[in-house]
């Protein structure tokens, strides 16, 4: 019984036995002066008569008068005379009169009194003795009476009784109640502190919560810079605050590897119907105007079509897919800089290189299809990952004139301060073909002059790019789902003892009819420019839903963040999973980190209504926003899938090793599975498993 129902029936209990007990109090007192009355009535009436009759003559008329003058008024039961040796002279008898007393009241509180006697006397003589005998039903009409007015007294002071106390327990339901509703969020690693209730004994409960919470909340915070200082210290320089060379070869490697590579594509047909739902064409009334540079596509012998870079400068109206431009900076002269300026003047010059270049980097983050990242390879060497630069040449014009301008010591500059090298890159291309380029370029600066950069073109042996513009781009998403020509690759995240959590569902499209098909990294990205992510999002949704009602198992998707962050296609896929909470359960919704933190709000409240329907939601790619992890405590996450330029070669990093499992622990703080991303063999699956992971994914699992 809850706390709230015994404090009720406590509150009744108490009212009816007060009344019980006051009202039987009350009435048997009433009955007991009623009784008193009765006897003192008839001791006055029996004196009064007998006095009455001595002075009158003793014949049996006048006597018979007298007694009916008193026993007509209808006060009395019974009046009479008896004679002193006992015989009976006269009496008078009335039988019950008429009241609204019920039977039982009478029963349940009977009235006795004791009969009035006096002696009646003749002259000096002892004529006889008078007994008088009042009526007791008036006594009991007034003992019932005085019951129904205490009974409708008590009735309405028991009403009043009973809203003092509802407001009493909602005073106290208040403070418990936001208790509970604190309790709960604590459940959900949601830490929230609740104003004190002014009860003393609620207080000092909902202050000892609060304490709880503010420590808990505190710890965290702790945990988290803890992870992020370990995180810097591990993977960036602590002079530039850039990424160190291993951390930035594991990116650039993961980039142009691409995850999906060297697994099975399984065909599955998406029926999509969402191509009314596409926007129309902006670029043809001049309101688009895109970041990225020339936008073309590239037909291979296979009929697959991929995305390719060109290194002109951008041309209006096209857009890039997954590629960009490789930066690599040389500052030169160190050693005499070293000299001139000493270690601390040289590590303070360093450290303007490195913001220099890591502001730069910020400056198009919130644009980019994907963060860009700034390193230091070694003492004078940087490099710069920049997806989707609008023009290169500009880009590298502009940082080249900007290190140039960075002052030594009281205003003095080097003639010559740095060389740049630049090259594009796509998925597809090898780690050291492209360092090679970039060193290339990096040669050809040098030679070039001082503080001078080089754009290298691709090598002329690639495939001839055919340029595809936004319309092209848009003309593709339609034919494709108008036809449906989507399906799922399905790649299995297994836990440490091996067994499938969830099969990972990845969207490919089929760009032309029976033609090769295109990895969601291809195409998504433009498909984010062009505002058209949602109807594809929408119906690789519906295809997840219907593998899950013809397969056991569980299912994880991946959603854009402009698909989260549109209230009609968020509406539209709450109407589609609505129905089937049953097939919610086992469906894994996921949002890429670098779009989940860029509209964390918007993402927030996605997680907070498709949590409801039971499904799990979790982040994808994480490892950037360490230091915000405390802020997914209240998102109602139940995972996050760590970046796998962490994971690459793991079972030898043991820098890594420590910070991984700190994060592991983190996120199982609060509430949160752990699942590895990119595990490549088994040595890194072991290694992961001691790490504390929840689960894996990657080429080495099957």
């Amino acid at each position: 019984m809850s706390l709230f129902r015994q404090l009720w029936l406590a509150v009744i209990l108490v009212t009816i036995t007060s009344f019980t007990g006051s009202l039987f109090v009350s009435l048997l007192g009433t009955r007991s002066y009623l009784e008193q009355q009765l006897h003192r009535k008839n001791i006055d009436s029996a004196n009064s008569l007998a006095y009455s009759i001595s002075q009158l003559r003793k014949d049996p008329i006048t006597i018979g008068l007298q007694i009916a003058a008193f026993f007509d008024s209808g006060q009395y039961q019974v009046i009479s005379i008896t004679s002193a040796d006992g015989k009976l002279i006269t009496e008078r008898v009335q039988n019950k009169i008429e009241t609204t007393v019920p039977g039982w009241f009478t029963r349940l509180f009977p009235i006795s009194a004791t009969p009035g006697q006096a002696q009646i006397s003749d002259a000096l003589l002892h004529f006889g003795v008078i007994k008088v005998i009042s009526q007791a039903q008036l006594a009991h009409q007034a003992l019932w009476e005085q019951a129904k007015t205490l009974v409708l007294w008590f009735l309405g002071a028991s009403i009043v009784c009973v809203l003092i106390g509802a407001m009493i327990l909602q005073r106290i339901h208040k403070p418990l109640a936001e208790m509970v509703e604190q309790a709960d969020e604590i459940m959900e690693r949601r830490f929230l502190t609740i104003s004190e209730p002014r009860i003393p004994e609620l207080r000092s409960l909902a202050r000892a919560t609060n304490d709880m919470i503010r420590r808990l909340h505190n710890r965290g915070i702790e945990e988290t810079k803890r992870l992020e200082a370990l995180h810097k210290q591990i993977n960036f320089d602590p002079i530039t605050g850039l990424a160190r060379r291993e951390y930035f070869m594991n990116q650039l490697s993961q980039i142009l590897i691409g995850r999906e590579e060297g697994h099975e594509v399984e065909q599955k047909p998406v029926a999509a119907s969402e191509v009314q739902d596409m926007p129309q064409d902006e670029a043809s009334e001049g309101k688009y105007h895109p970041m990225g540079g020339h936008g073309e596509v590239v037909l291979h012998e296979g009929k697959t079509l991929a995305s390719t870079a060109t290194v002109a400068d951008a041309a209006t109206g096209q857009i890039q897919g997954r590629r960009g431009i490789f930066f690599l900076i040389r500052i030169n002269n160190l050693e005499e800089i070293n000299r001139k300026l000493g270690r601390t003047g040289a590590n303070e010059l360093l450290h303007r290189v490195g913001s220099l270049i890591g502001g730069i980097t910020e400056e198009f983050e919130e644009i980019a299809s994907s963060p860009p990242l700034a390193a230091r390879l070694n003492g004078s060497d940087f490099a710069l990952l920049a997806p989707d630069v609008s023009n290169a040449a500009k880009f590298a014009r502009r940082l080249s004139e900007k290190l140039a301008a960075l002052p030594l010591r009281d205003g003095d500059r080097i003639t010559d301060f740095c060389h740049i090298g630049a090259v594009p890159y796509q998925r597809g291309d090898t780690l050291s073909e492209l360092l090679s380029r970039a060193d290339a370029a990096l040669a050809t600066a040098e030679q070039t002059g001082a503080n001078a950069w080089h754009l290298a073109a691709r090598p002329s042996g690639q495939a001839s790019p055919v340029s595809l513009n936004i319309a092209d781009w848009r003309h593709i998403f339609s034919d494709a789902l108008t036809a449906n020509r989507f399906m799922l690759a399905f790649h299995p995240v297994v836990d440490p003892t091996g067994a499938v959590l969830h099969q990972e569902g990845v969207a490919h499209m089929q760009a032309q009819a029976e033609g090769g098909w295109l990895d969601a990294s291809d195409f998504i990205n433009i498909a984010a420019r062009l505002n058209i992510t949602g109807p594809i999002d929408v119906a690789v949704l519906r295809h997840a839903l219907e593998f899950l009602r013809s397969n056991a198992g569980e299912v994880a998707v991946d959603l854009s963040i402009e698909t989260v962050a549109n209230h009609r296609f968020r509406n539209k896929l709450d109407a589609l999973l609505r129905p089937h909470p049953e097939l919610c359960r086992r469906l894994w919704i996921e949002v890429p980190e670098y779009g989940a933190f860029r509209k964390f709000e918007v993402f927030r409240d996605f997680c907070h209504i498709f949590g409801q329907l039971g499904c799990h939601l979790g982040i994808r790619d994480f490892g950037r926003h360490l230091d915000s992890i405390q802020s997914l405590a209240g998102a109602g996450l139940s995972y996050l899938k760590v970046t796998d330029s962490f994971i690459h070669r793991i079972n030898q990093n043991k820098a890594n090793q420590k910070f991984l499992k700190n994060l592991c622990g983190q996120a199982h703080t609060l509430g949160m599975k752990a699942i590895a991303l990119g595990v490549q063999s088994e040595a890194e699956q072991k290694a992961l498993i001691k790490l504390g992971f929840d689960g894996m994914a990657g080429r080495a699992i099957k």
